[in-house]
Parts: C-alpha cells; sequence; structure tokens
C-alpha cells in the first residue's frame, strides 16, 4: 500500500493530469483521457479524505483553497472545451447525413429520368 499523499501534492498530481489530458484530447487519444479522468477521480476523493481526516492549518488552508480553486476553473475550461468539439463534430455529422440523404434522392431520381420508352 502507498503511503497517503499530502493535500499539496495530491493537487500537483492533478494539475499534472489535466495538463496530461489537454494531450490527450490534442491527439484524440480518448483512451487516454478516460485512464486520466480515472485516476483524477480516485486522487479528488483521496484529497477529501486527507482534508477531513487532518484540516489544514488556517494559513495551508487559503493557499490549498486557491490552487483548488483555480484546479476547479482549469477544469471547467476543459469541459467546456469538449463539449464544443462534441457539438462541432454532431453539426458535421448532421451535415454529412443530410448530404447523404440528398445524394440518395439524386440518384433515384437520375435512375427514373434514364428510362426509356
Amino acid at each position: 500500500m502507498t503511503p497517503a499523499r499530502s493535500p499539496l501534492e495530491l493537487i500537483v498530481a492533478l494539475e499534472r493530469e489535466c495538463i496530461e489530458v489537454d494531450g490527450a484530447i490534442a491527439k484524440r487519444d480518448w483512451a487516454a483521457c478516460e485512464a486520466s479522468w480515472t485516476r483524477q477521480r480516485f486522487m479528488t476523493h483521496e484529497l477529501d479524505i486527507q482534508i477531513r481526516e487532518a484540516p489544514p492549518k488556517t494559513d495551508e488552508w487559503e493557499k490549498l483553497k486557491k490552487r483548488m480553486d483555480r484546479l476547479t476553473r482549469y477544469r471547467d475550461a476543459q469541459l467546456k472545451r469538449l463539449r464544443a468539439f462534441n457539438e462541432a463534430c454532431a453539426t458535421r455529422l448532421a451535415t454529412m447525413g443530410r448530404y447523404k440523404s440528398f445524394s440518395k434522392t439524386l440518384d433515384r431520381r437520375a435512375n427514373l429520368l434514364d428510362v426509356q420508352s
């Protein structure tokens, strides 16, 4: 069993995971994203346990809170970018679907016109 990490170590590890996800998103490596998000869930849970079991002192808590807030904003921005990417993909797929449907109707019309009397 690994020794428990301090809240600061966990926040640094979470920050690194966020950067890793950014790289995986750029490469469209969704398996790496999923693996990193799983690790982030475990680290977030571990951070929660650490803070509940040994609450940091007031001055340490303020520093940790600032970093956690910054990390939360960063992760929210990542999610916003992923949603925008998802919506762009959905729009492209819908356009392609409409084009394919339209091209099928053109093929049918062309076949009807080719009928010889």
